[in-house]
C-alpha cells in the first residue's frame, strides 16, 4: 500500500484508485484483464506529471459528480434505491473522471466493457446515461442514440432511463423538470430547450440516420454480425470531428467468434496482455472474465467475470444460481453456453464446429525458425472467389522429445466477385490489408481482381529456396491446378507431388490427424489472422466414411485449412515408417538407395 500513498493523498476517497489498488494488492480478486486495467489506471496518474506527451488528466470532482447523482437513482427491479457497487463506481469514475483539458470533453471515446450477465451493467449505464442526457457536453445540442441488433434489445436501457427521470422528476429534479421540460416517448427523450435527444436504434432496420451524436452505445454487441459494421459505421462517422464524443460498446461475450465484437477483444487483448497502452490512450477497456474454463469448476473464482459477487449478499444469490445453470448445461452437453454467459469467456460454440476457440488460441507462439527444415506443402487452388492458400507444414521435435507440427501459410486474395478489398474484407471477417503487412497475404493487384499464377508459382519456389526448405512432399487438390503441377514437375523433378482427392475417405485421417494434435497441443503457429479465422470458421461433415471439414456459409472461408488437411495427407505419416504414396522409381541414379547400398554398389564393381 505505501507505493501508492502519493496517489492516495492526491485523490482522496476516489472510487477508481480504490477500486484499482484493492485489485492489484488482492484485496479484491479480478482476472488478469482487469489487472491489467488498474494498472494502466495507476500508470496514466503518474504519467499525468511524470510525462510530458501525456495531455490527459483526471478530475477526481468530476467522477464524485457522477457518482454521487447515481445514488438518487432507483433499481428498476426492486425499486429500492441504487447503491453502485465498488466496481460499477470504478467504471463511472473512469469514463467521467479521465478529461482532455484540451478539448474540455472526455478522454475515452471508444468504451469496451464486458462481463457476465445479470451484474448490472445496464443499470450503470442508464445512470451515466441519463446524466450526459441532463448535463452532459456540449451544453446544448447533445445528441444521443442506444443502438443493439434490434429495437427489442434497447428496450432494458432506454426503460431503465424513463424511469428513472420519473422518479427524479417528482423528487429532487422536480425544479428542474419544470425549467427544461424534458419530454419522452416509446422511442426518444428530449429536453427541446437544449436541442438535446436521445434515440433508439435498431441495427437491422436501417443505417442510423445521420445525426451527429455525442454519446453512441451499442447494447449485446456480440449479436452484430459483419453485416452490421455499416450500421456502426454510420454512427462513429459522425463522430469524427467531435472531439467530444463518445461510443460504447457493451456486452457479454459470444457464441461465434465471426462476430466484429471478437476481432475487437482480440485486438484490445493484445494492448492489455503487452502493456503497451500508449498506442490505445483514446480507449477504454474493461473486460471482466475467467481466465480459465477450468474455473466454471470454482464458485469461489467467478467474482473475476462476475463483479457483483464482490458484495456478499449478491455472491450468495448468483452463486447458487450458476450453479444450477452449470450443471443443467453441463448435462445437456452445452457447457459452452454457461462459460460464455456466466463466465465471459468466447467459444467457438458451433454444433459442429471443428475445433473449440481455446486450442486455437493456445497454439499461437511469438516466433518461429523456418529455415533449413523439413516441410509438407499444401495447395488450394482459386481464381476468383475462393482465396488461393499455400499452407507450410513443419514437423519438428519439442523439448519433450514429442513431435510437434507448425502451421504456416500465405494467401493471394481476389477481390473479383467482391468489388473491392473493402467489401472482400467485410465479408469474410479477415483484415486482409492488415495480414498482408504481415507477411501472410497477397491482396491481387490484377485490374479484374484474379489471381496471377504465375506470381504464385514464383512466390512458392522463392519462398521455398530463401528458406532452404527440405521438402518432404506437395499435395494438392487436383482441381484447377494441372498448368501449375506440371510446370512444377518439370522444374522441380526431384519433388514428390502428390494429388489428394478431396472426398471423405482421402481426407478423413489428415482432418482427424490435424484435429487430435490439436487436442494434444502439438500444433504451433503465429499470430496470423487469416489461419485463425479459417480455423474458427471450419466445421465438421461427415458419412460412413468418416469426416472432412467445410463452412456453414459460403462467405466463411477455410481455403487454408483445405490446405493444411492436403499437406497432413502425407506429413501425417512423418515420425513413423508409413506412406500414403506408393514409392516410385528415382529419375536419379541412386535417389532410392541407401548409404549403405551406394557404398556397396562401389564395392562390388558398380553392381548393386
Amino acid at each position: 500500500m505505501q507505493k501508492y500513498n502519493d496517489l492516495l493523498r492526491r485523490y482522496p476517497n476516489d472510487p477508481a484508485l480504490e477500486y484499482s489498488i484493492a485489485v492489484l494488492t488482492g484485496k479484491k480478486l479480478a482476472g488478469e484483464k482487469i489487472k491489467r486495467a488498474a494498472e494502466r489506471h495507476i500508470n496514466d496518474l503518474r504519467r499525468i506529471d511524470n510525462d510530458n506527451d501525456f495531455i490527459y488528466v483526471y478530475d477526481a470532482d468530476e467522477a464524485r459528480k457522477i457518482n454521487e447523482f447515481a445514488t438518487l437513482l432507483k433499481d428498476v427491479t426492486s425499486g429500492e434505491p441504487f447503491n453502485p457497487s465498488p466496481y460499477q463506481r470504478f467504471i463511472l469514475a473512469m469514463i467521467q473522471g479521465w478529461r482532455n483539458p484540451e478539448t474540455q470533453g472526455m478522454r475515452f471515446k471508444n468504451i469496451c466493457i464486458s462481463m457476465a450477465r445479470t451484474n448490472g451493467k445496464t443499470q450503470l449505464l442508464s445512470a451515466y446515461t441519463l446524466y450526459n442526457f441532463l448535463f452532459g457536453y456540449p451544453k446544448v445540442n447533445r445528441q444521443l442514440a442506444v443502438s443493439s441488433i434490434d429495437i427489442s434489445h434497447t428496450k432494458p436501457l432506454y426503460k431503465y432511463m424513463t424511469y428513472n427521470w420519473e422518479q427524479l422528476k417528482k423528487g429532487p429534479f422536480k425544479k428542474l423538470a419544470q425549467k427544461w421540460g424534458v419530454e419522452y416517448n416509446q422511442n426518444e427523450m428530449r429536453i427541446d430547450s437544449q436541442s438535446t435527444s436521445m434515440k433508439r436504434l435498431s441495427a437491422q432496420a436501417s443505417a442510423s440516420d445521420g445525426d451527429h451524436y455525442t454519446t453512441g452505445i451499442v447494447d449485446e454487441y456480440h449479436l452484430f454480425g459483419q453485416g452490421q459494421r455499416e450500421f456502426i459505421n454510420s454512427m462513429t462517422s459522425g463522430m469524427v470531428n467531435n472531439p467530444l464524443a463518445q461510443m460504447f460498446f457493451i456486452s457479454t461475450a459470444g457464441l461465434d467468434p465471426n462476430a466484429p465484437m471478437y476481432e475487437d477483444y482480440r485486438r484490445y487483448a493484445k494492448y492489455l496482455e503487452s502493456g503497451n497502452w500508449n498506442d490505445i490512450d483514446k480507449d477504454l477497456v474493461l473486460i471482466w472474465e475467467q481466465d480459465d474454463e477450468d474455473e466454471a469448476y470454482y464458485p469461489e473464482k467467478w467474482v473475476k467475470s462476475n463483479p457483483l459477487m464482490e458484495l456478499p449478499f449478491m455472491a450468495k444469490n448468483l452463486r447458487e444460481g450458476m450453479i444450477t445453470e452449470r450443471d443443467a448445461k453441463a448435462s445437456q452437453g452445452k457447457l459452452p453456453d454457461f462459460i460464455v454467459k456466466n463466465m465471459n469467456m468466447w467459444q467457438n460454440a458451433k454444433d459442429n464446429a471443428y475445433l473449440p476457440l481455446d486450442l486455437i488460441k493456445d497454439a499461437i507462439i511469438d516466433d518461429f525458425s523456418m529455415f533449413g527444415r523439413d516441410v509438407f506443402i499444401g495447395f488450394d487452388f482459386s481464381q476468383t472467389n475462393d482465396d488461393t492458400a499455400i499452407a507450410f507444414v513443419f514437423p519438428y521435435t519439442g523439448t519433450d522429445g514429442q513431435t510437434y507440427y507448425h502451421l504456416y501459410q500465405h494467401s493471394w486474395v481476389p477481390i473479383a466477385k467482391a468489388g473491392s478489398i473493402e467489401a472482400k474484407e467485410q465479408r469474410d471477417n479477415i483484415n486482409y490489408r492488415d495480414v498482408e503487412t504481415k507477411g501472410f497475404a497477397t491482396v491481387t493487384r490484377d485490374r479484374f481482381g484474379l489471381i496471377d499464377e504465375d506470381e504464385v508459382f514464383n512466390w512458392m519456389l522463392n519462398f521455398i529456396e530463401s528458406n532452404e526448405l527440405d521438402v518432404q512432399g506437395i499435395l494438392y487438390d487436383q482441381w484447377g491446378t494441372g498448368r501449375f503441377i506440371r510446370r512444377l514437375d518439370e522444374i522441380k523433378s526431384e519433388y514428390l507431388i502428390i494429388p489428394v482427392r478431396q472426398g471423405i475417405k482421402s481426407l478423413n485421417e489428415p482432418t482427424k490427424f490435424l484435429q487430435e494434435q490439436f487436442i494434444k497441443q502439438r500444433i504451433t503457429m503465429l499470430d496470423d489472422q487469416a489461419l485463425q479465422q479459417a480455423l474458427v470458421n471450419a466445421v465438421i461433415v461427415s458419412d460412413n466414411n468418416g469426416i472432412k471439414v467445410d463452412k456453414n456459409v459460403n462467405s466463411q472461408k477455410i481455403d487454408i485449412v483445405d490446405a493444411i488437411v492436403n499437406a497432413l495427407y502425407e506429413g501425417q505419416f512423418y515420425a513413423t515408417e508409413f506412406s500414403n504414396v506408393e514409392e516410385k522409381p528415382s529419375k536419379l541414379p541412386f535417389g532410392n538407395k541407401t548409404d549403405e547400398e551406394i557404398s556397396d554398389y562401389f564395392i562390388n564393381n558398380f553392381s548393386f
